[in-house]
């Protein structure tokens, strides 16, 4: 019996015909989907299938396993840029010096984020 009525009624929902793209709103978030998910898959892939990311050391020392640990390394910690003409960083304080400026970069996306969703929210505030 409550099997029945449980059956009735999912069979009574109606679901819409054709769901689809309306208007900006839809198409951007459609948008920002698909390339999340290709950002995934591209992640995905080179770190489980293909190599994962290289680095390069002038000089390795003896030993095995010693590739593994740089890449990994440097996939956890990331990379520095530096031109042509640019020697690397030689002390612990130019090495501090670069990941400060990474980190600040990091710092002001999560503000530029805070700052859209601060300015969003008061707008759909004002304007309700």
């Amino acid at each position: 019996m409550v099997a029945q009525e449980f059956i009735n009624f999912f069979s009574s929902l109606q679901l819409p015909a054709s769901t689809g793209i309306e208007d900006f709103g839809d198409r951007l978030n459609f948008f920002t989907t698909i390339l999340f998910l290709i950002a995934t898959l591209v992640v995905t892939a080179k770190q489980y299938v293909l190599g994962a990311i290289s680095c390069y050391v002038s000089v390795s020392p003896s030993g095995t396993g010693f590739d593994t640990f740089l890449v990994n390394y440097c996939w956890v910690h990331g990379t520095i840029p530096l031109r042509n003409n640019e020697p690397l960083p030689e002390t612990d304080a130019q090495w501090k010096e670069y990941d400060i400026h990474r980190r600040i970069s990091v710092k002001k996306f999560y503000l530029v984020i805070y700052l859209l969703n601060y300015m969003l929210l008061n707008r759909s505030i004002i304007y309700i």
